[in-house]
C-alpha cells in the first residue's frame, strides 16, 4: 500500500530539493542539517535530515528515521518508525491484525516534485526491550537506540539493495515465545520472513525455524535472516550470558 503526495508549495519544493541535493552528496546515510540560500530562510526547508524529510511527509510522531538509496534510482528512500496507536490489519498476513503499542517502518519516497508513502508490512513490538504498552501515561518512550535492535535498514542478501526489516516478539502463556522477522525489498517489491519458535511453543525445549517461500527462492536471504534471529534471541533480556 502507498500514498504519493504532491509537494505543492514553494516551501516544500525546496526542502525537499535541498534534502536530496545533500543526501546525494553524503550517500544517502545520514544527513546533517544544513542552511543556504533560500533553504535558511525557512525552518522547515532547513532541515535536510532523514528524520526532517520523514516528519515533513508523516508528522511529528515519526520516532525514528533512516535514510538509504536504491542503485540506480533517482528518488531517495527514508525507512521510518511510526507508533501503531490502534489495531491495524497486517497486510503482510491475511486475516491477522496488530495490536497498538508496538510500531510500523513505513518508506518514504522522496522526489522533487512529490513524495509516495509505502506500507508493506513491517512492524516491531514493544517486547521484550520495552515493557508492553498497558498505560499510555507510564510506558517510557522508545528511543532510535532501542528501535535499531528492532528494525533497520540493510543489505540482506549482499546485492548492493538494501531492505528494510522488523521484528516482532510474542510470549505465550506456557512460556514460550516466537520471533518474526520480516524484511522488504523495495526495489523487487519482495518480501522475506522468517520466524523462529521458542521453549513449549517449539514442542518441547529447543528451537523451530521457518521461512518463507520467497527465502527459498532467493537463498542469499537465509543466512542473514537466521543471524538476526540468533541475534534478537541472544539480546533478549533474561537470557542467560554465553547461551
Amino acid at each position: 500500500m502507498h500514498i504519493i503526495q504532491s509537494n505543492s508549495t514553494r516551501t516544500r519544493r525546496a526542502a525537499v530539493a535541498a534534502a536530496l541535493c545533500l543526501l546525494s552528496a553524503c550517500g544517502g546515510d545520514r544527513a546533517e542539517d544544513t542552511q543556504s540560500g533560500a533553504a535558511a530562510a525557512d525552518p522547515a526547508a532547513a532541515d535536510t535530515s532523514a528524520m526532517g524529510m520523514a516528519r515533513r511527509a508523516l508528522g511529528p510522531e515519526v520516532a525514528m528515521a533512516l535514510g538509504f538509496r536504491i542503485p540506480n534510482r533517482d528518488p531517495r528512500f527514508v525507512a521510518a518508525a511510526l507508533p501503531v496507536m490502534e489495531w491495524v490489519p497486517d497486510v503482510a498476513r491475511s486475516g491477522s491484525n496488530v495490536a497498538p503499542g508496538g510500531f510500523e517502518l513505513v518508506i518514504v519516497e522522496v522526489t522533487p516534485e512529490s513524495h509516495a508513502v509505502h506500507k508493506p508490512g513491517l512492524y516491531a513490538s514493544r517486547e521484550p526491550f520495552l515493557p508492553r504498552l498497558d498505560d499510555t501515561a507510564t510506558a517510557p518512550p522508545a528511543d532510535s537506540a532501542t528501535l535499531s535492535r528492532m528494525m533497520g535498514v540493510e543489505d540482506v542478501d549482499g546485492d548492493g539493495t538494501p531492505e528494510v526489516w522488523a521484528a516482532q516478539y510474542t510470549a505465550s502463556p506456557d512460556g514460550g515465545h516466537t520471533w518474526d522477522l520480516r524484511a522488504y525489498d523495495r526495489n523487487s517489491r519482495t518480501m522475506y520472513q522468517a520466524s523462529a519458535a521458542y521453549g513449549s511453543v517449539a514442542g518441547g525445549e529447543g528451537t523451530r525455524q521457518t521461512f518463507s517461500a520467497s527465502v527459498d527462492q532467493n537463498p542469499a536471504t537465509r543466512p542473514w535472516l537466521t543471524d538476526r534471529l540468533m541475534r534478537l534471541e541472544a539480546a533478549r533480556p533474561g537470557v542467560a550470558a554465553g547461551r
